[in-house]
């Protein structure tokens, strides 16, 4: 997720992203949101990337991961823990903590990283970094 970590970058990081979630709109797609949200089953910081709408007054997910990151090597391909979607009521757990052991379901982790590669390279050609720096600049996109 190499497009997600540039715009962490550009609103001031890890340790930004702790304190204020992300929010960008980029129009003729869903809003996309990064969130710092606690760590993971390894330990290591969990992010939130989800693009959201709202339906019947209810927050929706289309969808959203959870990823466990390594702040020493955030480029590298980050390992997927959870993916939801709620309009087709998916709510998956490919990695988990049980005991003081770390499990893992190795088709489900596959396929999410298949999925993010991909999600990735769609964000990216949808234009959300430029839609961040213009959110930076406080103009609208």
């Amino acid at each position: 997720m190499k497009t997600v970590w540039e715009i962490i970058q550009l609103f001031g990081g890890l340790d930004a992203l702790k304190k204020k979630y992300i929010r960008i709109e980029n129009r003729g797609y869903m809003p996309l949101v990064i969130e710092y949200v606690g760590e993971g089953p390894r330990g290591l910081p969990l992010v939130s990337v989800a693009h959201t709408y709202v339906q019947e007054g209810d927050l929706m997910y289309d969808p959203e991961m959870g990823f466990e990151i390594d702040p020493q090597t955030p480029n590298k391909e980050w390992e997927p823990i959870t993916y939801v979607q709620h309009n087709l009521g998916i709510n998956q757990v490919a990695v988990w903590r049980e005991d003081n052991n770390v499990l893992f379901h190795p088709k489900l982790v596959r396929d999410l990283k298949s999925f993010a590669r991909t999600w990735n390279k769609n964000l990216r050609e949808q234009g959300f970094i430029d839609a961040a720096r213009a959110a930076l600049q406080g103009v609208s996109r």
